[in-house]
């Protein structure tokens, strides 16, 4: 982030938390609940199964998403982020986030007050948090993520990792397991399947590259749709892009498709999407975790690998050990294995998956929703 834009909107953050500290002076609210929803604000994400799950029980609830932050110009706008929505968020017994929002570093939390980061993929694969972080954006992050009492994570593994991203003691780390894959869990364990039966679904889910956001993997899809549609008309491709990604292509998304295509990005329920397909086509997201829940082969098309792991993030594993599915460098060899893997004798061995799971889900049943209610004492 620059540095001049980082400083206009540190006086944003500091605006946000004057009219904050001004309502936390007065009694909160012991049933509201404050949901910062800045980067999944549906209702299928962490945030938004806990605040169905909160709703149920009774509390009043409360929204912050990136909508509400996109004011520009707008007075009215404005006046909802930074007061209405400040004072609803001092007003909360408990606030809970998906995202580090930086605004917080400022605020002046009380102490009875619970902060719970629940984040907004279920495990990573890429470094992210503080681990990247540099200059004057680490000591805002730094600052922000200390008011966090409770941070949720899907396994002990994964709590070993969050704890240094977000510079926590290991004391605040619960592992409840993800509310965003009680529904996955659910459907396993009560053996639903809704793939069409006629068709092999692909599903291609890449993540965001901070140098080129708007290429690679990208610029190669049209040649691979041809060549599949071609190979194997029963073949079809669910084509999800990352939301920022979406935001730079500005409507480009139409370049990617080709007759087998369909992009399914704006579909909130990601569960859904993933129950449909047969195969998940991925890099260095987190999707693969979700996926995983299935039991449905995974490919990890990474032909930017090296300048990912010297220039972008890089990862906390060896990649190509680590990730549950084999690594696939070159366009054409991706789509040999999508024609292999979707036709009728294909064989795909799930030994390194199931090796994956173990890391990544300590709880595998759809109570993790519940966990977290408990350990709040909501």
């Amino acid at each position: 982030m620059q540095i001049e834009l980082l400083k206009k909107k540190i006086k944003g953050y500091r605006l946000f938390s004057f009219f904050f500290d001004l309502r936390a002076r007065l009694p909160l609210k012991r049933k509201a609940i404050f949901f910062v929803m800045t980067h999944d604000g549906s209702l299928f994400g962490n945030c938004g199964v806990m605040l169905k799950t909160a709703q149920k029980k009774g509390y009043k609830t409360y929204t912050l998403t990136r909508e509400d932050e996109a004011f520009g110009k707008n007075i009215l706008r404005a006046f909802r982020f930074f007061v209405i929505k400040s004072f609803q968020m001092a007003s909360s017994q408990t606030i809970f986030l998906d995202n580090t929002f930086l605004p917080m570093g400022f605020c002046n939390i009380a102490e009875d007050v619970q902060i719970a980061m629940l984040w907004h993929g279920t495990g990573t694969i890429k470094r992210f948090g503080l681990d990247t972080t540099e200059g004057p954006l680490l000591e805002l992050e730094r600052s922000a993520d200390s008011k966090i009492t409770h941070l949720f994570v899907a396994s002990e593994y994964t709590g070993q990792i969050y704890k240094n991203c977000f510079g926590l003691p290991y004391e605040k780390i619960y592992v409840t397991g993800s509310p965003r894959c009680d529904e996955l869990f659910r459907a396993v364990g009560q053996g639903e399947d809704i793939r069409d039966k006629e068709k092999f679904t692909v599903l291609f889910a890449t993540t965001f590259r901070e140098g080129i956001p708007g290429d690679a993997p990208y610029y190669e899809i049209r040649s691979m749709l041809r060549k599949l549609q071609a190979g194997n008309r029963k073949i079809q491709v669910l084509l999800r892009l990352h939301p920022y990604v979406t935001r730079e292509l500005k409507g480009r998304s139409e370049f990617f498709m080709f007759g087998n295509c369909a992009d399914v990005s704006g579909q909130e329920n990601l569960n859904t999407i993933l129950k449909k397909a047969d195969l998940l086509v991925t890099d260095y997201s987190s999707i693969c975790y979700d996926f995983a829940i299935l039991d449905r082969p995974i490919l990890f098309y990474a032909p930017d690998l090296d300048y990912y792991a010297e220039q972008e993030r890089g990862f906390y594993e060896d990649y190509g050990t680590f990730v549950p599915g084999p690594v696939i460098r070159k366009i054409d060899l991706l789509t040999e294995e999508i024609l292999n893997l979707a036709s009728d004798t294909a064989k795909h061995s799930l030994i390194k998956l199931d090796q994956f799971k173990e890391k990544a889900f300590d709880h595998c049943d759809s109570n993790a929703a519940s966990r977290i209610m408990e350990v709040l004492k909501l």
